[in-house]
């Protein structure tokens, strides 16, 4: 499993960004986006479709894993169910749309 790293900008407050790993031994870049997206939401990604996020409804997984997986100069970004994402050559960074 992964880790997730949650950015907040101030005392005991809400993260605003989370940022998982990608990659090697790591989940893929799809994968990536839905823990970090998850871990904002406060579910197990398991329970995203639950709280209205499908990714396979806003991005081709595959197609995702594609344009990233195993490139250095990868960077994709995308808007998922109010969640700003960036995928980069080695993590996946995401925050609520607007912060």
């Amino acid at each position: 499993m992964s880790s997730v790293t949650a950015e907040s900008s101030g005392s005991g407050s809400v993260p605003e960004r989370a940022r998982v790993r990608h990659g090697g031994s790591g989940p893929s870049p799809s994968l990536a986006v839905v823990e970090a997206i998850a871990d904002l939401a406060g579910v197990d990604p398991a329970d995203l479709p639950e709280e209205g996020v499908v990714l396979y409804e806003h991005v081709d997984p595959d197609a995702l894993n594609s344009l990233v997986a195993g490139r250095s100069d990868a960077d994709v970004s995308l808007t998922v169910a109010g969640y700003d994402v960036r995928v980069g050559p080695d993590s996946a960074v995401a925050q609520r749309s607007g912060n």
